[in-house]
């Protein structure tokens, strides 16, 4: 079982998606991706019957709930070809795969090592690790399905997970001079996210070091309008002294050379490097 499993992937960052040898594996039924999809999200741990009866089919369920569920295990299971994937526990059942067999569980191991990578000062590692975490998504977490409560808790959740690893993978291209490149994909963000203030700074910063400074401070303005007309709030303060910064061209927005693990030694890092 362990080396059929070793050729399966599951993919929740986006559509439901199973492939096995390099190929899709078509789950058709509606009830058998939403159970496939709860199972996923608890990969390695129980899930309760009365969790997954409930998720899947509410008050409707009856006392056939349970008869329901055994049911489209059974055909999850021949569908899958790996009839010991899903084993029974006392309480419930579990999907028992390896973690790099799931996308989600991938995206937050890089994910997790770029972060530690930037804490250090390690950023071309940091941002390469990143880009690779990102790259494993598809479209909006287990897309489709998010109308189960569960599942839309668990989106939510690696939706944020995603927007956290943009914001370090801009931080980390920034550290890299990478600001020209940058400005485009944080303009996109900066429009489908108008109330992230840390994509907001990275433009601004980005946009400031292309010597566009009165763009930057049009970004600023421009979030400033939006706060106050949808939450009626000011800028935080962080973005407040970067737009400071921009204006009197505080010597702490110049470009520093990525730090190295002998260079922090002897060198303090430009605040917003």
């Amino acid at each position: 079982m362990e080396k059929l499993l070793s050729a399966m992937e599951f993919r929740i960052l986006g559509a439901l998606d199973v492939i096995k040898d390099d190929r899709p594996l078509p789950v058709r039924s509606g009830k058998q991706q939403a159970l496939l999809a709860l199972l996923l999200c608890q990969a390695g741990r129980v899930v309760h019957s009365d969790v997954l009866v409930d998720s899947l089919w509410g008050q409707e369920a009856g006392d056939q709930g349970v008869k329901r569920l055994r049911l489209h295990l059974h055909r999850l299971r021949r569908t899958l070809g790996a009839a010991d994937a899903i084993v029974h526990r006392v309480q419930g059942y579990t999907l028992d795969i390896p973690s790099v067999a799931l996308d989600a569980r991938r995206f937050e191991t890089l994910a997790h090592q770029g972060r530690q990578a930037l804490a250090s000062g390690s950023v071309a590692q940091a941002s390469e690790l990143l880009h690779a975490a990102l790259s494993l998504w598809r479209g909006p977490a287990l897309s489709g399905l998010e109308d189960l409560p569960l599942l839309h808790q668990e989106a939510t959740r690696l939706n944020e997970e995603r927007l956290s690893a943009l914001g370090d993978c801009m931080d980390a291209d920034l550290r890299l001079r990478r600001h020209a490149d940058l400005i485009g994909r944080l303009s996109v963000l900066v429009d489908e996210h108008p109330l992230q203030e840390r994509f907001r700074g990275q433009l601004m910063l980005a946009l400031y070091r292309t010597g566009r400074q009165a763009e930057a401070l049009e970004v600023y303005r421009a979030g400033r309008h939006i706060l106050a007309r949808d939450l009626g709030l000011e800028p935080g303060a962080e973005l407040r002294r970067l737009e400071l910064a921009i204006l009197t061209s505080d010597a702490s927005l110049a470009v520093c050379a990525p730090r190295t693990v002998h260079a922090r030694r002897r060198r303090t890092r430009c605040p917003r490097c």
